[in-house]
């Protein structure tokens, strides 16, 4: 992957995860993520998100955030497997919500420090970055947003489970078969061999059953999505693929899709 770093121009990672080293031309409003472990602020934080995604209660609100928020957790892995050095502190990252054109919500952009090549790239290096990075970075946060929100850190956890694979799928599109490697078998350690108290969990936190379901668009395997992410809440319809999702209203939904 191609990186090139520009105050206003797209790059790779950028394009891939959203994370820049500069300071958005036009934004709608900027957040320090350590302000979220004070509760009047993050109170503060979920109110202006939850009234940009009409989510109407705070529950919905933890679950797009997490979603959204593991487009930055995709970017360190993919440092990790690439043997980038970045900032996982929270002393130095902005978090920025920016209008999107083609969009109905806002997106999150992530400003932090990076730098190529500051780390090796072997499986224990790998990992211990890893581990660190969701024990003093990711975890803290799901534990803050599920206390806030009142909302079970599972379904926090099924929101990242669900979202950070498809955006390293986008990212190892372009790198080489050894980065590839690493960066499946890094998702294989977080998902199934790291320890809970990684994830600040008495069990596994991404132990998740999903279901084969038809799918009406081509012919590839479909399955239902780990956590639902409550935006049935404020459409009053679940998504196609929502775990909650009753056989019946699956299958008349299918036959829509299909037409």
């Amino acid at each position: 992957m191609a990186i090139v770093f520009q105050k206003e121009s797209k790059s790779m990672i950028y394009d891939a995860f959203s994370v820049r080293q500069h300071t958005p031309e036009a934004y709608v409003k900027k957040f320090s993520p350590k302000e979220w472990f004070h509760p009047s602020s993050l109170a503060t934080f979920m109110k202006t998100y939850g009234s940009y995604i009409n989510a109407p209660a705070p529950d919905m609100i933890a679950t797009f955030w997490a979603n959204r928020y593991s487009r930055y957790i995709a970017f360190f892995h993919w440092a990790a497997a690439k043997g980038w050095s970045t900032d996982m502190t929270f002393d130095r990252m902005n978090v920025y919500l920016c209008e999107r054109s083609d969009r109905r919500e806002p997106a999150f952009e992530f400003q932090v420090d990076m730098h190529p090549d500051g780390y090796m790239t072997d499986r224990q290096t790998r990992e211990e970055r890893l581990a660190e990075f969701y024990q003093h970075h990711v975890a803290p946060l799901i534990h803050a947003f599920s206390q806030a929100a009142g909302i079970r850190t599972r379904e926090l956890w099924g929101q990242v489970f669900h979202a950070v694979p498809y955006f390293l799928h986008l990212a190892k599109v372009t790198e080489t078969k050894e980065v590839q490697g690493y960066l499946q078998d890094d998702w294989y350690y977080i998902t199934q061999m790291a320890a809970p108290s990684v994830f600040k969990e008495k069990k596994p936190p991404f132990q998740f059953k999903v279901m084969e379901i038809p799918n009406p668009v081509e012919d590839k395997p479909l399955y239902t999505k780990p956590t639902c992410c409550l935006a049935y809440k404020a459409s009053g319809n679940c998504c196609y693929r929502c775990p909650r999702m009753k056989p019946a209203e699956r299958q008349k939904l299918y036959e829509e899709k299909k037409k």
